[in-house]
């Protein structure tokens, strides 16, 4: 069976990448912040490690969501002048 993706929702890709982008700048945030700190950057009280840690994982959620939900609409335009990805299914 052969199938091709024409569309894709970007409102779902934008919900999904927060879902997903949350959790990884999070963890990115603590590991550049904790647990392997740059020494360029002098953060050293607590509270502001913590503050840092939370606005690092609110911008990078926005931006990377925004990027894939612009990837999608760039996508979606293009898919309506050209072929979509194409994908092979085979029963075994």
């Amino acid at each position: 069976m052969n199938y091709e993706l024409k569309s894709v929702s970007p409102g779902s890709v934008f919900w999904n990448a927060v879902r997903v982008f949350v959790v990884v700048g999070f963890v990115v945030a603590v590991i550049s912040f904790f647990i392997v700190p740059n020494p360029n950057v002098r953060i050293t009280v607590f509270w502001q490690k913590i503050m840092a840690t939370l606005l690092f994982t609110l911008v990078y959620t926005a931006v990377v969501s925004a990027v894939l939900t612009l990837i999608s609409l760039l996508y979606n335009f293009w898919t309506g002048r050209f072929s979509g990805i194409k994908v092979r299914f085979e029963e075994e």
